[in-house]
């Protein structure tokens, strides 16, 4: 039971991740690698989220969905660190584009200069 509800607690912060990264590479916003390293990010860290416990119990000959070892504060723990990586990514993006949209007005402007300094 608390396996599920670490799973259920994680995937849509993980779906809504994986989402965004589609969204912003079908809009242009984003590379073809930039989105292949999101994409590959997203998927890592759900299947080690949905595998992980599952493998650790196969390895101590244990059930598999057996989830008594796992702690309220592990649950926690896991969700609030997808949750800042989620943040950063975030973040990260927002920081690229506007560094991007700066670059472009800059040279929009380093233009318009130089085509006054023409005609003076």
């Amino acid at each position: 039971m608390r396996y599920a509800l670490l799973v259920l607690l994680n995937a849509p912060t993980i779906l809504m991740a994986l989402s965004n990264a589609i969204t912003q590479h079908k809009l242009g916003k984003v590379s073809s690698e930039r989105f292949r390293h999101q994409l590959v990010l997203w998927l890592v860290l759900l299947i080690v989220l949905a595998g992980s416990f599952p493998i650790y119990n196969y390895l101590n000959d244990k059930p598999l969905l057996k989830s008594e070892d796992l702690s309220l504060l592990d649950i926690a723990q896991t969700t609030v660190l997808v949750y800042l990586i989620y943040i950063i990514n975030n973040h990260r993006r927002k920081l690229e584009q506007n560094e991007r949209t700066i670059r472009d007005l800059h040279q929009e402007i380093s233009i318009i200069l130089s085509r006054k300094d023409d005609k003076g």
